[in-house]
């Protein structure tokens, strides 16, 4: 007891904030010396090196990593930790336009698109394959592949549909570049060669030491999540993905990729395998990648992913989130603005922690919180997180320079604040609130199945209103349950599928190292049969189950059979 009233008192570094510390203008050794020092006055236990916008010290060159070694070099004898960050600037994947460099558009990400035609004479030769058929708004009435494309002819009461691969143009958030090809391995293994490695080329003898570990920043699969003018539908794609789907599904993708664009009698299975495929070999090449890399150099994997709350652009972005926690030692998410409740946000990650024995679950907050940011919006917006199961704050942002537009960078810089000098007050609050969170373990009696896979079955890439709807519907659960103060852990099905299992004797339902005496299962349209079996044997061990109305008709996208 008088330890835990001594770390209580003064926390260890290791409970902590963990700000990105945002380099972003010609750099200096010894004013990068100073803010380090006056950090660990504050209450700060360590920082993320962070490329930000203003940066004139280029990324990842010579001067760069001299400073890098610097930094961690001081901060042994400050006592403070320094950790790397993986991109300049974000989102993460292109290393700042080396990955293209390197190996060009297989470093860049490309999309499926449909096209539909009016003649046969528009058909260009670069196509992946054509059908013919009748597509009346938006639905398909009849569809047929077509092998030969000579003996193609067009009736008048068909259409031709052809599917096009096009790289990915130039982007903004990517410096001027495509964004990467996070589906493709040899993208995420380009990434890590010219990032990661060249790190620890530098630090080896400080990885898992002085270096803990590495933060990735909302790396994603979608070119064009916020849409934009197309003329055409668009899907995330890899050139790897046809060879992929038919060793993970059984069956060529293109016999049914027109029921992933347009609603059909195969439409639900043709979406559900599309976007289950896509998720697993998102989690594939780049988490998984990552995550294998730093267990073997023995640093810490942490970070968040794009879009964590907003069910259509889940999908877009990674088909699916929760999985990805279970291959981050440090699972983290994003809180931007002082006023977003995030709720689903925060149980996807804490959940998969709480499943998978992970202690801790950091929070990239405070973003976009604007210069008027005060310590009482501080306490505000960590201290529902904390509840939810964070336990770890990366706050947005400390600036190295205010020069110019670097002021404008999503703003607050706590460290260029008035109140900077009464920091030490907000820090130690919540260092003393991880370490005693830490010290438990969260009673969670309740699990809530995610319906992510059932959106899956009714997104086509483009028309964002159905899967939207089923997400609102879903926070409404969330909202209703902590409401009346039952706290709950989310299933992901996948990760059910792996760590699943049921005491009979003590009629539980467990999850890795998660135990739940009641399941809920939300509307939904489909489950798992990995699932449904795990439901059915709790059932029939007189386990408690609430399903929800309407009641779910397909098994993995197919329509159930009743037994």
């Amino acid at each position: 007891m008088e330890e835990i009233k001594k770390n209580f008192k003064n926390p260890e570094k290791i409970y902590r904030a963990i700000p990105f510390w945002s380099w972003n203008d010609k750099l200096n050794a010894q004013e990068l010396t100073n803010q380090i020092k006056d950090f660990k006055e504050k209450g700060i236990g360590g920082f993320f090196m962070h490329s930000r916008v203003g940066l004139e010290t280029e990324y990842m060159g010579e001067e760069w990593l001299d400073l890098v070694e610097e930094v961690v070099k001081n901060s042994r004898v400050i006592d403070i930790d320094p950790w790397l960050y993986d991109e300049d600037r974000w989102p993460s994947g292109f290393a700042g336009g080396k990955v293209a460099e390197k190996i060009g558009d297989e470093g860049r990400a490309k999309i499926l698109t449909l096209k539909i035609l009016k003649d046969a004479k528009e058909l260009n030769g670069k196509e992946l394959t054509i059908y013919k058929g009748k597509i009346e708004s938006e639905k398909i009435n009849s569809i047929e592949r077509v092998n030969n494309i000579e003996n193609l002819r067009l009736y008048k009461d068909e259409n031709i549909l052809a599917l096009y691969r096009i790289v990915a143009g130039k982007s903004d958030w990517y410096n001027g570049d495509a964004p990467p090809d996070n589906l493709n391995p040899k993208s995420v293994k380009t990434f890590i060669q010219v990032t990661h490695e060249i790190y620890y080329e530098r630090l080896k003898e400080d990885f898992g030491k002085q270096v803990k570990g590495i933060f990735t920043d909302e790396p994603n699969i979608s070119p064009f999540l916020w849409g934009g003018n197309l003329e055409y539908y668009a899907l995330p794609w890899t050139d790897i993905f046809p060879e992929y789907f038919k060793e993970k599904r059984g069956y060529d993708f293109f016999d049914i990729a027109p029921f992933v664009f347009f609603s059909g009698e195969k439409s639900i299975k043709a979406r559900y395998d599309y976007w289950r495929t896509i998720s697993e070999l998102f989690l594939e090449s780049y988490t998984k990648n990552i995550y294998n890399w730093c267990k073997e150099h023995n640093i810490l994997f942490t970070g968040h992913y794009l879009e964590e709350d907003n069910f259509p652009h889940v999908i877009l972005c990674s088909g699916s989130i929760m999985p990805h926690y279970e291959y981050m030692d440090i699972p983290g998410i994003d809180i931007l603005t002082e006023v977003r409740y995030e709720y689903l946000t925060a149980k996807q990650a804490t959940s998969v922690a709480n499943q998978l024995g992970k202690s801790r679950v950091i929070s990239e907050t405070y973003g976009c919180t604007g210069w008027e940011f005060t310590f009482e919006g501080q306490k505000h917006v960590a201290d529902w997180q904390y509840a939810l199961g964070v336990n770890m704050r990366c706050q947005h942002l400390f600036l190295y320079s205010l020069r110019g537009c670097r002021k404008r960078d999503y703003p607050p810089s706590f460290n260029h604040n008035p109140s900077w000098k009464y920091h030490p007050l907000i820090e130690d609050y919540f260092a003393r609130l991880s370490y005693i969170l830490t010290l438990g373990k969260p009673v969670r009696d309740i699990l809530l199945i995610h319906p992510i896979e059932s959106s899956w079955c009714e997104f086509n890439g483009r028309d964002k209103s159905v899967p939207q709807e089923r997400g609102e519907e879903f926070k409404e659960i969330i909202n209703a349950l902590l409401g009346i103060h039952y706290d709950f852990d989310l299933g992901d099905e996948k990760i059910i599928e792996k760590y699943g299992k049921i005491d009979k004797e003590r009629k539980e339902f467990i999850v890795g190292e998660a135990k739940y005496i009641l399941v809920i299962v939300p509307p939904v349209i489909t489950l798992r049969k990995s699932t449904l079996s795990l439901l059915l044997e709790f059932l029939n061990n007189d386990g408690k189950v609430i399903i929800m109305e309407p009641l779910p008709e397909y098994v993995e996208g197919e329509k159930g059979k009743e037994e």
